[in-house]
């Protein structure tokens, strides 16, 4: 199946599963910037997708399938051609309402799933390679299912080099195999195979070659990306530009400069990458947006720790905090409102709650000035959750007050997500309030911020038995709620809760909702989250239903993985195995093993990628799930940069629905 039919079938089948590009996914919304809103280029091509918001509400995460988006341009030369396979569900249907819930909860997620531990653990092994590498002898016993380094350097990484150089690969495994060989790293004669494909004809090749480069987190890799990103000499020979490295490039390889930053401890590095992007946000020739956000979400992954004793941290600390501080402030025309949003996200991951006050004055100036663009007052809302603590009242009642009469409903539900996060008494106090009282839309947001401040007091090994009266609260509105999407919200917020006395709410929620695919699938994942063991079967039983459903079978999957189900994955293996798939079931298998395989998946996962007999689709997706259960982080390397980003803030390269950096996993 060529890339052309494909876009033509989820044309018609609008967009009911996600396509597949870049070995990644789609978890996000499309568009979500006004015509014209991101200024001088403000998105990287043309193409549509929704404006506005409208009344209809996602119909929940999609999962890969080949192909992707139609009418996105890639720079000069025109548009990524054709499409890789996504590495799983984790977004929605492009629709028209991209206020909802479900948005931010998939940006989110991952650090509260954790699903990795869940996966990988097990009995004991024995292995050397486990020892010699610096595992404990405790951490072997408790990961028995984690893949060993020989089982990477001897089987998976031998399997993606080949399905990345094989003369019968098409782009689709290309692309696949260069993603998933940079999500497990180690081996650095990978970045010469990735640097020759900087010169691919084909502008996705090329632009995913760069990325994986910083995926890979390698510093070597650094020059290069510079170069790509500047536009040098050297960087237009390398990828074989006469006139300019193309723009999606450009911001790929901007946001591989910060990854590769965000991985080391050597302030040399941060400071070259600061430096690097500095010049390029105050260079009047760049005009696109989707370059100056590449480089402010580069800088905003430098994680710089200053500590007294390093001199040169605290300055580069100073030095990164001082320049945003201005650049939120910048008027000019190449500052526009959506690129400065993302100034004030940065600056409030550089800055933390160790921010100076005038810097909170500064965001709260800007959430409460109607005349502000929406972009700038969301991320203000975004980041005081970031920068304040609950001892500033008079911030958190600057928050309180804008759940009320905030003019702007997404900044509303942002409050509500910052309240959790800062918490506090008065802050809970004020939540718990809303819940009773709020309009339905919003009590899923209400909801997930008393959720996110009882996790954090938990994690802080504080005793709070405030959290099963809380869970008492969300039980109620969950029987009272009618709407599946509100339900589902409150389901989510009861398993960020973990309280165990919501699994019989839960599974009832689960068997009411059973006909509607997105809600049913956050009611399995949330009964996973508080690891609700009843409810075993039923999610089985809806799994086995739901293979042709991408976004359900996904989170089915998901579920059993939290719940600790081992033998899934050899029933996906066998299923994957199949020649008579469609696309799509092959598309919910292989994500599905990506999401929940582990070590004992690998041999058939390595059989089907190195099998040139199969169609490039099956063996794309095959190694898409090897990257996925070899990865070296546990967490998706792109969850760093999704966490409390504002994604209303919107342009082509951060996420279209298909190729954009938040939709690759």
């Amino acid at each position: 199946m060529n890339a052309t039919s494909i876009l033509a079938t989820l044309a018609c089948g609008l967009l009911t599963f996600p396509v597949l590009a870049h070995g990644g996914q789609y978890r996000g919304p499309g568009d979500t910037v006004p015509p014209g809103a991101g200024g001088r280029g403000g998105r990287s091509g043309g193409g549509g997708g929704p404006t506005t918001p409208g009344p209809t509400g996602p119909s929940g995460p999609t999962s890969p399938t080949p192909g992707r988006t139609g009418g996105n341009s890639g720079g000069p030369g025109g548009g990524p051609g054709g499409g890789g396979p996504v590495t799983g569900g984790r977004g929605y249907t492009i629709t028209e309402d991209f206020g909802t819930w479900q948005y931010w909860w998939e940006y989110n997620k991952d650090a509260y799933l954790d699903l990795k531990r869940h996966v990988f653990a097990g009995g004991t092994t024995t292995g050397l390679d486990d020892l010699v590498v610096g595992r404990g002898v405790d951490m072997v016993r408790s990961e028995t299912l984690r893949p060993s380094e020989t089982d990477l350097r001897s089987k998976v990484l031998p399997a993606l080099i080949a399905g990345l150089e094989s003369p019968s690969s098409n782009r689709d495994l290309v692309s696949s195999s260069m993603i998933a060989l940079a999500k497990i790293g180690r081996d650095r004669s990978m970045l010469p195979r990735l640097e020759k494909r900087l010169a691919d004809t084909v502008q996705e090749i090329r632009e995913v070659a760069a990325l994986s480069m910083g995926i890979s987190a390698m510093p070597e890799a650094l020059d290069t990306l510079i170069d790509l990103a500047t536009n040098t000499a050297r960087g237009r020979s390398l990828s074989k530009q006469t006139k300019a490295v193309d723009t999606r490039t450009r911001a790929f390889a901007c946001y591989g400069c910060g990854l590769i930053a965000h991985d080391t401890k050597d302030i040399a590095i941060k400071q070259r990458v600061f430096e690097t992007m500095k010049s390029l946000l105050d260079n009047p020739n760049v005009d696109r947006s989707d370059i100056m956000i590449a480089a402010l979400q580069a800088i905003r992954l430098l994680r710089i720790e200053p500590v007294d004793q390093d001199r040169v941290a605290c300055e580069l600390h100073a030095g990164v905090s001082a320049y945003l501080r201005a650049f939120v402030d910048r008027k000019d025309s190449d500052a526009t409102a959506v690129v400065r949003a993302h100034a004030f996200t940065a600056l409030a991951r550089i800055t933390g709650s160790a921010s100076d006050p005038t810097i909170r004055r500064r965001f709260v100036e800007a959430l409460e000035d109607d005349k502000v663009a929406l972009w700038i007052r969301q991320s203000a809302a975004l980041g005081l959750g970031q920068i304040t603590s609950e001892d500033d009242q008079d911030t958190c009642d600057v928050l309180r007050r804008a759940i009320k009469v905030n003019k702007d409903q997404q900044t509303k539900r942002f409050c509500a997500i910052a309240l959790g996060q800062i918490g506090g008494a008065k802050n809970r106090d004020v939540l718990r309030r809303e819940l009773l009282t709020s309009k339905s839309s919003m009590k899923p947001w209400v909801a997930l911020g008393l959720a996110i401040l009882c996790d954090a007091t938990r994690k802080r090994g504080d005793i709070d038995s405030i959290g099963r009266s809380i869970s008492a609260d969300l039980q109620r509105e969950l029987r009272e709620a009618k709407d599946p999407a509100v339900a589902s919200g409150l389901a989510i917020a009861l398993g960020i809760l973990r309280e165990r006395d919501a699994d019989h709410a839960l599974l009832k929620g689960l068997v009411h909702f059973k006909n509607d695919s997105a809600a049913a699938g956050y009611f399995a994942i949330a009964l996973g989250m508080i690891d609700g063991q009843s409810a075993r079967e039923d999610i089985r039983a809806l799994l086995e239903k739901s293979v042709r459903d991408d976004s359900l079978f996904a989170r089915c999957s998901i579920a059993l993985g939290l719940l600790g189900d081992k033998t899934i994955a050899s029933n996906l293996i066998a299923r994957l195995l199949d020649d008579e798939n469609t696309v799509a079931v092959a598309s919910s298998v292989s994500q599905a093993l990506g999401f929940i395989g582990d070590r004992n998946s690998l041999d058939g996962l390595v059989t089907i990628v190195k099998d040139p007999a199969r169609k490039n689709i099956p063996r794309a997706f095959a190694a898409v799930a090897l990257g996925l259960i070899g990865a070296k982080e546990d967490l998706p390397w792109n969850s760093k940069i999704a966490r409390d980003i504002n994604y209303r803030a919107n342009v082509d390269t951060l996420t279209n629905g298909s190729t954009g950096i938040l939709d690759i996993l």
